[in-house]
């Protein structure tokens, strides 16, 4: 595959994103208030969790990025990945998270456990790139994947959450700051890309994979509460 510009493929990722946000079971009906108050509050709530974790897959990306001697862009990609890293575990964080959480009335966050398909998905990073034969550059443009499929998600719940389930506090944990870590992913991808000896369609791969597992996790943790609701009434 021949180099594509960096920015150009930025945009290509989000709009595939786009298109597995409107084709999610979740993400559509959240859009349409058609999702049931309670799931919207128990899916939150394994989002919530798996967060708690995510800062877990920057540390695989540092530890398998390239030495600075090898490949030309690699200071410019730590450094926004160090960017990035810097807003996950930034004080407000957890501040944010549960005031989102509280919004939607869950009042105790410690309360929450982990569902299977949460735990997987928490892990699911670090067994497919920590792994020797995987490179580095693989698990970045995972991330920056993962990163960018961000604002068109945060778009449907900033919509949706104060028009159908009256949700407006809280809003900001998917608000500005997530807007800026996508800045700082396609920074960080743009910058991954104009490296020499980038294999861009390897990258591409990598990066559409993170952004299907990261819009799958939705729909596999609505579709766990729904099948229990359903096993109950049976």
């Amino acid at each position: 595959m021949n180099q594509l510009g960096g920015r150009a493929v930025a945009e290509s990722l989000e709009a595939y994103a786009g298109d597995l946000l409107a084709e999610s079971t979740f993400f559509s009906g959240l859009a349409a208030g058609e999702v049931h108050p309670g799931h919207v509050r128990d899916v939150f709530g394994q989002y919530y969790l798996w967060r708690n974790r995510f800062h877990r897959w920057f540390g695989v990306c540092v530890a398998k990025s390239e030495p600075f001697d090898e490949t030309r862009n690699v200071p410019r990609v730590l450094a926004e990945l160090l960017t990035c890293l810097r807003h996950e575990i930034k004080g407000d964080h957890q501040r944010l998270a549960w005031s989102f959480l509280a919004a939607l009335g869950i009042d105790d966050p410690s309360r929450i456990k982990a569902l299977a398909v949460t735990d997987s998905y928490a892990e699911s990073f670090l067994c497919c790139y920590a792994p020797g034969d995987r490179s580095g550059d693989e698990a970045l443009a995972a991330l920056a994947g993962r990163g960018l499929a961000g604002p068109g998600r945060d778009r449907i719940i900033a919509s949706a959450l104060p028009r159908y389930y009256g949700v407006t506090s809280g809003l900001e944990f998917f608000g500005q700051r997530d807007d800026l870590e996508a800045r700082h992913f396609r920074a960080m991808w743009r910058a991954l890309v104009g490296g020499g000896k980038t294999d861009t369609g390897r990258l591409v791969e990598a990066a559409r994979l993170e952004i299907w597992e990261h819009i799958t996790f939705w729909d596999d943790v609505y579709y766990t509460f729904l099948g229990a609701e359903n096993e109950l009434a049976s």
